[in-house]
């Protein structure tokens, strides 16, 4: 088999996988995890069962590979946010932001997926830990440069780890109240004051 051949199959394979993905994303939005079906995902994408398993081997298997292509996705948002900001406030106002407007979007999902977040919450755990691992790490990196140059005051290493950590944690825990019990209901307009106070604190 030529190199050209080999590339060719693999460029082919990751077509197959991105239109996998895509098409069980959105029957997993409409329809729920349990719903869903193998035969719903290959209908959609006009192939036949026996090719979802050449890539797959469970419906299990294909819905953690959406939720880390979203997790992903987030990342990169994330990012390119950060890259527009140039001081060290900015860009932890930038990652709060992008952090609520995810959560906003949590909010928009499907009543019969709504109704079936607790029962797959332990197919998700494995993955929300390394994202938030991931984001620790981010936020720490913002916050020492912001206490380098001096916009941020004072605070050790270990209590910057401490508020990174916190930071994260209070988004993680807002997630499921607010996909099931839709607390904050005009939570889009309170995002600048919210943030704000995440960011100075509640001191005159």
């Amino acid at each position: 088999m030529t190199d050209n051949t080999m590339g060719e199959l693999l460029q082919k394979d990751e077509v197959i996988i991105s239109d996998i993905l895509t098409a069980s994303s959105d029957l997993f939005r409409r329809y729920g995890f349990k719903k869903t079906t193998m035969e719903d995902i290959a209908r959609r994408i006009g192939k036949g069962k026996s090719s979802l398993y050449y890539y797959y081997s469970s419906k299990d298997e294909i819905f953690e590979a959406v939720v880390k292509q979203e997790m992903n996705e987030f990342c990169r948002q994330i990012q390119l946010s950060i890259s527009e900001a140039f001081t060290a406030k900015q860009k932890l106002v930038a990652y709060c932001k992008a952090r609520f407007y995810k959560l906003s979007h949590l909010r928009n999902l499907s009543e019969v997926l709504k109704s079936e977040i607790v029962e797959i919450q332990g197919m998700l755990e494995p993955i929300k830990r390394k994202i938030d691992t991931y984001q620790v790490e981010f936020v720490k990196k913002i916050i020492a440069e912001g206490v380098l140059n001096g916009e941020f005051k004072k605070i050790n290493r270990e209590n910057i780890e401490l508020f990174s950590y916190l930071i994260v944690s209070s988004f993680r825990g807002l997630e499921l109240p607010l996909v099931l019990d839709r607390k904050c209901p005009h939570l889009d307009q309170q995002i600048d004051s919210i943030v704000d106070i995440m960011v100075e604190g509640i001191g005159r």
